[in-house]
């Protein structure tokens, strides 16, 4: 009876330790800074925007003084249980992920004055411990608006179209589409041409079978480029072009490293270097210089956004060379991306 007794004890201690909120990485040591993430509910294997900032966050916990942990939300109604979690266990900052977890930020960032605050992709909240992080992804989505638009006249000179799976129709999803759209729009000024623009927002960032399938529309309707823009929904989209046979575009993270099953029909990615930010400012919060009330803003000019090589995909030169000539007159100011 003892030996039951006990082995029960321990698997109530074990569920404990992993299953009721977050728990300190083990070798933290009291002095370090303790950091945690709340993602939004695309989840951290999402390829792209989740598993990013993660990233960054491990990055800090290697480099820094720092103790990283995160939470997934499973839905929108977590976020401020999550928070809470965090807070309540006297975390130095957290991160939230996501233009959706403004309203929970805010309000976590009120009731608790003495946590410090950074949330990815808002930049209008305004409290003291509270810092935005944002970034200017058109600057780098305009020139690959420019680039799909080239790619889908090589590949259907007769009619071309450039195409977008999006996730929910938010501002920061919305600035990659503006600005590609706008791209393409310029290439067609530029050329002569009439590469058509389609595309769909499934409503969903978690939805891969429902942007798989929108994919597929779109090249039943003539795509010759997709665009996967929104998270789990976007890489669905990118699924029906490798399986049909067009090229795909993606977003946040070099793609080409995340979606292995897609990596050859990539022609390149919106890279929106969220590891890098959330980097920056778990430095500040560690170097005393956290950047409360203010925004970090990541763009072309100190490599917060870009693009990622072209890898497998052979862009021919002219086009190529274009398309430098373009993030060069877009990073100068000279260039309207439509945002």
């Amino acid at each position: 009876m003892r030996k039951y007794a006990l082995i029960s004890i321990l698997l109530i201690a074990l569920v404990l330790l992993t299953g009721c909120g977050p728990a300190l990485p083990e070798g933290c040591e009291k002095g370090d800074f303790k950091v945690g993430m709340v993602s939004d509910v695309g989840g951290l294997d999402d390829a792209s925007f989740n598993e990013n900032t993660w990233e960054g966050l491990q990055r800090a916990d290697d480099e820094l003084a720092v103790c990283a942990k995160f939470i997934e939300s499973q839905a929108q109604a977590d976020y401020e249980k999550n928070i809470t979690e965090f807070a309540e266990q006297d975390y130095d900052l957290i991160i939230t992920v996501g233009f959706l977890l403004g309203d929970a930020t805010a309000k976590m960032a009120e009731q608790y004055p003495d946590v410090k605050f950074g949330i990815i992709d808002v930049g209008y909240l305004e409290s003291p411990n509270l810092a935005g992080i944002t970034f200017n992804v058109d600057e780098a989505s305009f020139p690959i608006g420019y680039l799909a638009a080239g790619m889908a006249v090589e590949q259907d000179p007769d009619d071309p179209q450039v195409s977008y799976v999006g996730g929910m129709q938010i501002p920061p999803v919305e600035q990659f589409i503006v600005a590609y759209e706008a791209g393409v729009a310029y290439y067609n000024a530029q050329k002569g041409t009439d590469v058509k623009f389609t595309g769909v927002y499934v409503g969903d960032f978690e939805a891969p079978d429902q942007g798989k399938i929108q994919g597929n529309s779109l090249i039943d309707e003539g795509a010759d480029v997709i665009l996967g823009c929104g998270g789990k929904t976007g890489n669905g989209g990118l699924a029906a072009a490798k399986e049909r046979g067009k090229l795909g575009i993606g977003v946040d993270v070099d793609q080409y490293y995340t979606l292995p099953n897609e990596k050859d029909i990539l022609i390149t990615s919106t890279m929106k270097r969220l590891d890098n930010a959330v980097f920056t400012v778990v430095e500040s919060l560690v170097n005393d210089e956290f950047p409360g009330g203010g925004v970090y803003v990541g763009s072309l000019a100190n490599g917060g956004v870009g693009l990622a090589p072209y890898h497998d995909i052979d862009v021919p030169a002219e086009l190529a060379a274009e398309v430098e000539a373009i993030l060069i007159a877009v990073e100068a100011g000279e260039l309207d991306t439509g945002w």
